[in-house]
């Protein structure tokens, strides 16, 4: 069972430059290794999508409507059908998820 704290959206953090380390990040509410996030862009070139930070570990999470990164990609393995407020699919997918994540942070901050 997930449940929210406003905490875990200190994650976002991580991706502002200059980047510091690779996800998975440390959770700003438990502290442990497991701290995820997700973007999708609902429009290929438009700016609003979701976002979603979440702890692997602790299962905290927070999801919100909001402004994609210019940088950000959606990733074509995530089915934008099978996003839900709750992160179960997302977890599900962390590995390739933080895989992608570290990517563009890459190859938009080259800092990683």
């Amino acid at each position: 069972m997930w449940y929210d704290d406003s905490k875990i959206g200190n994650i976002l953090d991580c991706i502002n430059p200059p980047i510091k380390e690779s996800f998975p990040v440390k959770c700003p509410v438990c502290g442990k290794k497991e701290g995820h996030l997700y973007f999708h862009r609902y429009e290929k070139n438009g700016i609003r999508g979701g976002i979603w930070t979440w702890c692997s570990a602790c299962k905290c999470s927070e999801h919100a409507s909001g402004w994609a990164p210019q940088w950000w990609d959606n990733l074509e393995a995530i089915s934008f059908e099978r996003l839900a407020s709750m992160p179960d699919y997302l977890e599900e997918n962390k590995d390739c998820i933080d895989e992608w994540v570290n990517k563009l942070l890459f190859l938009n901050f080259n800092k990683i």
